[in-house]
């Protein structure tokens, strides 16, 4: 077969819409999923010790991650929970909030831009492809509109590699400049607050993101993924073997 330049940037039809995972595959991943210890994010070094050692046994079995990703892709409340965002789109793969588990896949879009911001929950994510720039800040002012972008101090920059876990506290200040297309396993705890702050390094806008539970159903429809850009995304990761 004759091949160009680019031709794996064709999103065909991704090879796990055509064939489903067995419903063992699927009772032996549930299995697993099951018997995953309980996180508890207020101990934030122990919670990162539990969850990299999760996100790794997920990330590096190409076989279990695709089981998980397609019984997400056929389970209507997982489902709901892909979405599509100005920087990184996700796909959610698992949610047991009584273990403090969200799992999902993060996944960088090409274009980026600065933003010191925080998040509402605790979180490790592992690199899985790409790579992240990684850059930690402090402040000595409220976080509001008030903001002065000028005033937000980096203290610790890094390159954060494939194949790098990285656990960050909810509170913690922060930007990811990523190379495009850098996929990450993330797993989050539950919400430690309602909203995250954010602010543009370019021009100092601050806006805040909230959890689903609190966005209006127009937002709501304008972040759900759509069925062509969940087909992109799983061509890119089948193309990438993760799954």
């Amino acid at each position: 077969m004759v091949t160009r330049p680019g031709d794996d940037l064709l999103d065909l039809t991704p090879s796990i819409l055509l064939t489903a995972p067995s419903e063992q595959d699927i009772a032996k991943a549930e299995a697993l999923m099951a018997s995953l210890p309980k996180v508890r994010w207020d101990d934030l070094e122990a919670a990162a010790e539990i969850t990299e050692a999760i996100a790794r046994r997920l990330g590096d079995d190409r076989a279990l991650l695709r089981t998980l990703v397609g019984r997400a892709l056929r389970t209507p409340e997982l489902r709901e929970k892909f979405e599509c965002h100005a920087l990184d789109d996700k796909i959610v793969i698992w949610d047991d909030q009584d273990k403090g588990l969200r799992i999902r896949l993060r996944l960088a879009n090409t274009d980026q831009y600065e933003r010191v911001h925080n998040h509402r929950y605790s979180f490790t994510a592992y690199i899985l492809h790409g790579a992240y720039q990684h850059t930690l800040y402090a402040t000595d002012q409220p976080l509001d509109e008030s903001a002065d972008v000028s005033r937000f101090w980096p203290y610790f920059v890094r390159e954060e590699p494939a194949g790098r876990c990285i656990t960050l506290d909810h509170e913690q200040l922060h930007t990811t400049i990523t190379e495009p297309e850098t996929i990450s396993l993330m797993i989050q705890s539950p919400a430690r607050k309602q909203r995250a702050f954010m602010i543009r390094r370019d021009d100092g806008t601050v806006w805040y993101r909230l959890g689903a539970a609190e966005e209006s159903a127009e937002r709501r429809a304008e972040v759900r993924m759509s069925d062509e850009r969940m087909h992109h995304w799983l061509s890119r990761l089948e193309a990438f073997g993760l799954l």
